[in-house]
């Protein structure tokens, strides 16, 4: 089974994240880039971001490095923005036909708390199997390393 982990990450935590996946699953990796990248200060990023989710504003993206049709599995990676996925991922399913081959999500916070965005974005996805919720690196480092080891032995177990 070839798999993809295509994540979105704008401090660093979810690309930490999605490479840890890459070399347990063995994965490729696609990064989402935006068009217009986000503002440098932080109180920026929070209003931009959160006011994009809220707002349903999907920002462009450069174009992807990456065949999307050569893979058999999507894993999906995202920080958590006002209670939702980050809006380059409503961009990312909106513009390329991904949805039946995404099989897990994994997200990132400061709560660790992402139930309710997963409950919600797992209906636009039907192929989602699994599912993690973390919290932000600097919160939880060796403890995500640990979530995320077993969550591709899931992963594994799954295909």
């Amino acid at each position: 089974m070839k798999r993809v982990i295509i994540y979105y990450s704008l401090s660093g935590n979810t690309k930490q994240a999605a490479e840890l996946l890459s070399r347990e699953l063995g994965a490729d990796l696609c990064a989402l880039e935006l068009v217009k990248p986000m503002p440098d200060a932080m109180w920026k990023r929070i209003l931009t971001g959160g006011g994009q989710v809220c707002m349903g504003v999907k920002p462009s993206l450069k174009p992807l490095t990456t065949d999307l049709a050569a893979y058999d599995e999507i894993l999906l990676g995202f920080p958590i923005w006002a209670g939702k996925a980050a809006s380059p991922v409503s961009t990312l399913l909106a513009r390329y036909p991904v949805a039946d081959k995404v099989a897990a999500l994994f997200t990132l916070s400061g709560t660790g708390s992402n139930d309710k965005c997963l409950a919600a974005l797992s209906k636009k996805l039907p192929s989602v199997r699994a599912s993690l919720s973390l919290k932000d690196y600097g919160q939880a480092g060796a403890e995500n390393e640990a979530s995320l080891k077993a969550f591709a032995e899931k992963i594994k177990a799954l295909s």
